[in-house]
């Protein structure tokens, strides 16, 4: 992994690695002291990173380019910097799966995908599928609305590892602007591939991309995860979510006894043909849950996904239960939950509708899937040079010692 720097739709790759180079943020704390002596602090809303970074007989190409920039010799404008000490493209909110100041910008949503207001300012981002015809896609964008700045021959990694339990598909769009004008390619790893991260590499003429989850199964009221997009690095080529299936092969074909199950009011459970069998009278209170309050264990954060063809299904609730099996809350009319936390199991069940004649319970699976944590999301605002020196290496004429000082600014 290299610096990347440049104008928009011109970034240079430079290879030789800086002897020194700071990407510390600035935070802008001030400290107030009272009368009596308590302490009260100020910070800004955003934090912009400054760089510092210094080169010892930098080859001349090289040179030229930052010495460019640096006198503005191109135009005035921004300039883009992509660093290999960025562990995360996304912008912090988006990063983290959060809403920022109540602000959908960052995400595009096809109509299918509904985006529930939040009630508080950064607070997780809840998302809902309720209808499997049409686009079914969200799109990734930078707090402005335009799309990541890419060279031809950059490789990236886009992942989100804690959605892959309700992903069908990874894509990233490709673009000759910044404002997502039209896509001049779509690429992407199918449905078996998203449990690791989408490897990539531009293509010429592509200057910046998008990158995009697609979803197949409903579900309701599901908090997103954080993200990540970045240069590629070692460690995405064997980055994998793990998943398990938490029944057993009895209660996966239907052929568990009744044990196995939790029958609610007006629920009769039988065996018969080796299969596992209910009536139901549908009456309130109607339902049939899978083992009990702490058979099934999970962590925080998992996805867990049900898959069932209970006859008379009406409504599926995934119940989160504690360390005690009290009840901390459910997910109702979804198929697909993630964890809260302080929940230690998912007591999956169905509420049923009238079912007169004893019926198989059928086939069912309940996939949990864990993913790596996301690094957090920095941005890739775009910086202004600030500071600019430029001297021969000690006996190399066409080498140069190159220090520059940048700082992000506003769009």
């Amino acid at each position: 992994m290299n610096l990347w720097i440049g104008r928009p739709g011109a970034l240079r790759e430079i290879t030789d690695g800086a002897a020194e180079f700071d990407r510390s943020p600035d935070l802008g704390v001030q400290e107030f002291r009272s009368l009596g002596g308590g302490v009260t602090t100020w910070a800004p809303p955003t934090a912009p990173r400054r760089l510092s970074l210094s080169w010892e007989a930098m080859q001349a190409d090289d040179a030229y380019h930052l010495d460019r920039l640096a006198r503005r010799v191109d135009g005035p404008g921004p300039i883009h910097v992509i660093d290999p000490g960025s562990d995360n493209w996304l912008a912090p909110s988006i990063g983290a799966g959060r809403i920022s100041l109540a602000d959908y910008s960052e995400w595009v949503a096809d109509p299918t995908i509904i985006f529930h207001p939040a009630p508080l300012d950064y607070d997780v981002m809840r998302v809902s599928l309720q209808a499997t015809s049409g686009n079914r896609r969200i799109v990734f964008r930078r707090p402005d609305g335009s799309a990541y700045p890419v060279a031809p021959g950059m490789r990236v990694a886009w992942w989100v590892p804690g959605m892959v339990g309700a992903l069908s598909e990874l894509r990233i769009y490709t673009y000759t602007s910044a404002k997502q004008a039209a896509s001049v390619g779509s690429f992407g790893a199918g449905p078996a591939n998203v449990d690791r991260p989408f490897l990539f590499t531009i293509p010429e003429g592509v200057t910046h991309i998008a990158p995009v989850m697609w979803f197949s199964k409903l579900f309701a009221d599901l908090p997103m995860s954080g993200a990540y997009l970045r240069q590629a690095r070692p460690e995405d080529s064997t980055a994998r979510t793990t998943m398990r299936q938490a029944f057993n092969a009895a209660v996966q074909a239907g052929t568990a006894p009744v044990t196995a199950y939790t029958a609610g009011t007006g629920v009769t459970l039988s065996v018969s043909g080796g299969k596992a069998m209910l009536t139901s009278t549908g009456v309130a209170g109607s339902a049939l849950s899978f083992g009990t309050a702490k058979t099934h264990a999970v962590s925080a954060g998992e996805i867990v996904s049900l898959t069932h063809a209970v006859p008379g299904a009406v409504t599926p609730v995934l119940v989160w239960t504690d360390s005690e099996g009290a009840t901390v809350g459910q997910s109702r009319d979804t198929l697909i939950g993630r964890v809260p936390d302080g929940a230690a199991y998912v007591w999956p069940k169905v509420e049923l509708g009238a079912v007169a004649t004893a019926a198989a319970i059928g086939a069912v699976s309940l996939e949990i899937t864990s993913g790596p944590a996301t690094p957090p999301g920095e941005g890739t605002r775009p910086y202004s040079i600030t500071g600019y020196s430029v001297t021969p290496a000690p006996g190399r004429v066409r080498e140069r010692d190159v220090s520059l000082e940048l700082v992000e600014v506003t769009e």
